[in-house]
């Protein structure tokens, strides 16, 4: 991994088989690798001239997310199977195959666990068909969406290394026509409608979402990505909606919401 000051798009010369993706953060680049480019990068970064080489970071791949090996779980009914695994399910289990890549989301979080829980509950008494996923990082809740019956899900994620991930994921689930994956800013499209809005995503788009009224022309929300105090913070302005609070749940003082519309 190197750390780039500025923002950057790799040329093609670098972006090679080996080429894991970038991911951005503020005003900094992070461009991954399989091997080793360090030579390759500084040279490019030389010629241009417009950002600034910073760091190189060695990572084992399941020191990425986690801190632990990926492997098969089974999340309240659903068997989350890498796609270099085997799937073997329980009895009853819906298989999820997975490739978390470089970005979050392999069900090992607890954002995303109770996001699962959540979403099942709903299912359990109806069936939204159409679902909004604003911050759908690898599509988790998306497909998770998808084998519970939901029809479409329009997937909203801002960072391109997690959409290229989140459409990997949509092929290898055999669900592209079901998704329609979009890359931008989740307020821009608070406004797609249907029955259900998942948002697993930082607490300052939490909080601006409820300023959007079309963001509550439907009847369920699962909110998550509070962490802490958070929570607090955002009960006090959903108070102010048309939403009414369902239920909570927290795992490591990670909290997720499950609200519905109060008509």
């Amino acid at each position: 991994m190197y750390e780039i000051q500025g923002k950057v798009n790799p040329p093609s010369a670098l972006a090679g088989d080996d080429f894991l993706g970038c991911w951005r953060e503020g005003e900094f680049s992070y461009l991954f690798f399989s091997r080793p480019r360090e030579v390759q990068v500084k040279a490019w970064l030389d010629r241009e001239g417009a950002a600034r080489y910073s760091s190189e970071t060695v990572l084992n791949y399941a020191d990425w997310e986690a801190g632990q090996a990926l492997k098969p779980t089974s999340v309240v009914g659903f068997h989350l199977c890498p796609v270099w695994e085997d799937p073997r399910p329980g009895p009853g289990e819906i298989v999820l195959n997975l490739e978390p890549g470089l970005a979050f989301g392999s069900g090992y979080h607890p954002t995303s666990r109770l996001c699962l829980q959540l979403l099942r509950e709903i299912y359990e008494q109806e069936t939204p068909s159409q679902v909004l996923d604003l911050g759908t990082g690898t599509g988790i809740l998306a497909l998770a969406a998808l084998a519970l019956g939901a029809k479409r899900v329009v997937a909203v994620e801002y960072n391109e290394l997690a959409v290229r991930v989140a459409a990997r994921n949509v092929r290898h689930n055999r669900r592209e026509g079901g998704v329609l994956l979009i890359q931008g800013d989740a307020r821009d499209f608070a406004q797609i409608p249907g029955e259900l809005a998942l948002a697993n995503i930082h607490l300052d788009v939490l909080l601006d979402l409820l300023d959007i009224p079309e963001f509550f022309h439907r009847k369920w929300f699962i909110f998550s990505g509070l962490q802490g105090t958070q929570l607090d913070q955002f009960l006090a302005k959903m108070q102010n909606s048309p939403l009414k609070l369902i239920k909570t749940l927290d795992e490591n003082m990670w909290f997720a919401v499950l609200a519905r519309h109060r008509d």
